[in-house]
């Protein structure tokens, strides 16, 4: 496929319902859009481009009782505890024995909490809009699903300050930078400060993205990772039960 058709989206649904934050690269990683939409809105974005990759930071599906499976427990390196991490997904617990917290996801959706029910309602819906599962080769739309913290330790090889602290956030704003996206220098924030903002509380507003936003990008920058360098992608669980993917650092390859 002609990479210049195609756009790699990051959706993040942390936002008020209605509503929920994307992410668009081109193909050179070149910011097209960033920030929150409605799905009139999204209706309009799959419009602009012939391809979509997308990539979503909630579960796209329910846990189909692998870790539950004993022989399937067996094989696991390191072996779960006897009765514990039976009711999540496989690429879950990868995430947590890698030192992250991470979403437990039931095998039916009546268990799922509400915010959890709308992710896989979302998943669904794009689904039905013509989104397959990655990797889906020769398909004009695929889906994947990433983890924002750990794919941003994946970049920086360690974990970072947490996501909703402003050293986090200027953490991964700088990697995204080093990945070559057009996004602003956070280190700017440094410059603005002041004696008299900080005796206020009035701080630097605009120079370092909002959490939300910094998800977004991550998944789209994994679409982009993922879709052209599809070997070199670390993909945890099981293909058919579902697989988080984290992307590798353009400055590895």
């Amino acid at each position: 496929m002609d990479l210049s058709l195609t756009h790699f989206i990051g959706i993040d649904l942390s936002g008020a319902r209605g509503s929920f934050t994307c992410a668009i690269l081109d193909d050179t990683r070149r910011v097209l859009f960033r920030g929150e939409i409605t799905q009139t809105d999204w209706q309009a974005k799959l419009a602009e481009s012939s391809i979509n990759i997308a990539a979503v930071t909630s579960p796209i599906t329910l846990n189909e009782g692998l870790m539950a499976n004993p022989a399937r427990r067996e094989s696991l390196d390191p072996h779960p505890p006897a009765s514990r991490f039976t009711n999540l997904r496989l690429c879950e617990y990868e995430l947590i024995i890698r030192g992250f917290s991470s979403t437990r996801t039931p095998s039916t959706v009546e268990s799922c909490s509400p915010s959890l029910q709308r992710a896989l309602r979302f998943s669904s819906e794009l689904g039905a809009q013509g989104f397959l599962r990655w990797p889906a080769p020769g398909a004009e739309r695929q889906l994947m699903e990433v983890h924002p913290d750990a794919a941003y330790a994946q970049l920086l090889g360690s974990k970072l300050q947490p996501a909703k602290s402003i050293e986090g956030r200027i953490q991964r704003q700088l990697l995204l930078q080093e990945e070559h996206l057009n996004v602003r220098d956070p280190m700017i924030f440094f410059e603005e400060i002041t004696r008299h903002k900080m005796m206020t509380g009035h701080l630097p507003e605009g120079i370092v993205l909002s959490p939300a936003e910094l998800n977004a990008l991550i998944a789209a920058f994994t679409a982009w990772s993922a879709y052209t360098n599809p070997t070199a992608v670390t993909r945890l669980g099981d293909p058919d039960e579902g697989r988080i993917i984290l992307p590798v650092s353009t400055n590895r390859r």
